[in-house]
């Protein structure tokens, strides 16, 4: 029973491997939605700015999501809110590029990771296999080192390292 301990010890981390790159996947797609969600309030704040005509200040948890959410090429936004004499449509047109912008990103990345999602699933499976294999070989009374399972263990390690960078399409 104490060489089938390491064995039993190393499974869930192998197993923590293998659905790391889902994990991550599924974080990506989350983080797209509130990024879909924030440039839909960026072009409701921007048709109110051109229906105002005046300069509105943005809503706070608006600019808390976007602080949050690590908004990529928020510096015009800043740049134009930070100027006292801009336009309210100068403001409204910065937010509505921003807006745009962000849409065809989170496009672009849902394509992305649609594209790659039958290759996480394949690398699953094949990323599967071998610690079964070795697990049938250990169930069936034959003794496994400890050496290969560490070995399958690293292997595995660079496979999730190989998946993950797979399922990273950040843009």
């Amino acid at each position: 029973m104490v060489s089938a301990l390491p064995f039993v010890v190393l499974w869930p981390v192998m197993a923590c491997f293998i659905a790391l790159p889902a994990l991550a996947a599924l974080h990506r797609r989350r983080a797209s939605r509130e990024v879909s969600a924030v440039a839909t309030e960026l072009a409701a704040f921007a048709t109110t700015l051109r229906e105002a005509q005046s300069r509105l200040p943005m809503d706070a948890t608006l600019l808390a999501r976007i602080l949050r959410l690590r908004v990529a090429d928020t510096t015009p936004l800043h740049l134009a809110q930070a100027l006292d004499r801009a336009e309210p449509v100068l403001l409204a047109d910065v937010v509505q590029r921003l807006a745009s912008r962000l849409r065809r990103r989170v496009a672009f990345e849902r394509m992305m990771l649609a594209r790659t999602a039958p290759g996480l699933r394949r690398g699953a499976i094949a990323a599967s296999l071998p610690p079964l294999l070795v697990g049938v070989v250990s169930w069936s009374g034959a003794h496994v080192p400890l050496a290969a399972q560490v070995s399958l263990l690293c292997i595995e390690a660079v496979g999730c390292v190989l998946l993950w960078r797979l399922a990273r399409v950040e843009i």
